[in-house]
């Protein structure tokens, strides 16, 4: 059974995320993971060395993750074409009032908007994949808090 539209405005626009079919959210978690698997791995291996950073980080570093070996895990997974494939179906099932499905409409909503990109995917991501996090409650909030603390140009 899936679940209603979770509406959400982002910076100025409106925003539904639509839940997609579940053998389509399941195909594209597994990219996902393939994707970040090893570097969410050394994340994970570097809060485990320094427990106690991580539970009240001021910034990453001080989180005790080890983010040269995160970066450099990233970076030799990421594909263009992969990268672009997964944002492309996380944003098939976004609608934006007024402009219709955000894949389609991605130069339109995005063109010079890269911030807001950041923060429209980490809301797919949390409205598709939160139940997934159970066990970790608030670990999506958390990242998308990051993600968008992270991200420069906070004006969109």
């Amino acid at each position: 059974m899936t679940r209603d539209a979770i509406v959400k405005t982002i910076d100025d626009l409106e925003y539904s995320f639509h839940q997609m079919p579940a053998r389509q959210s399941m195909r594209l978690l597994i990219r996902i993971f393939k994707l970040v698997g090893a570097p969410a791995g050394a994340a994970m291996d570097g809060a485990k060395a320094n427990p106690t950073n991580l539970a009240n980080p001021t910034n990453l570093l001080d989180a005790g993750l080890d983010v040269a070996g995160i970066l450099g895990a990233l970076c030799d997974r990421l594909d263009e074409g992969q990268v672009e494939s997964i944002i492309d179906d996380l944003l098939s099932q976004v609608i934006c009032k007024g402009h219709g499905e955000a894949s389609k409409q991605f130069d339109v909503l995005f063109g010079g908007r890269m911030p807001h990109l950041f923060k429209v995917i980490a809301a797919a991501l949390q409205a598709e994949y939160s139940s997934f996090f159970v066990e970790w409650p608030g670990a999506t909030t958390a990242l998308t808090a990051k993600l968008a603390a992270m991200t420069p140009g906070q004006e969109t």
